[in-house]
């Protein structure tokens, strides 16, 4: 069986994954998309070494970013653009970056 290439991520990656996983998993609330995304995060946190409280500190942007307007050309809200942009934003790295100073655990490189 193949490797599966996230474990080969730095831990800045890992923590955006997780934060795309949680954010489709908040966007989409039932269904194989959340069912998978709720499987994704789950991987993604079990491998990463961030604090418990930098995944919980997403929880808030996450919800926040979810009420921006992405509407698409026939007016419906595109989550999954939201999702992949909230996990590159600024606000992900401000607090992956405050979070990996104070975790005892170094991030990998």
């Amino acid at each position: 069986m193949a490797e599966m290439a996230f474990k080969q991520q730095n831990e800045l990656k890992l923590f955006q994954y997780y934060a795309q996983a949680s954010c489709l998993a908040t966007a989409f609330t039932e269904g194989e998309i959340y069912d998978q995304a709720v499987s994704a995060l789950n991987g993604y946190r079990e491998f990463g070494a961030m604090p418990l409280e930098a995944y919980e500190e997403l929880n808030e942007p996450i919800q926040q970013w979810l009420k921006k307007d992405y509407a698409t050309q026939a007016g419906k809200q595109n989550n999954l653009m939201k999702c992949i942009d909230f996990a590159e934003s600024e606000v992900l790295t401000k607090i992956y970056q405050g979070s990996a100073a104070e975790s005892p655990c170094k991030s990998k490189k």
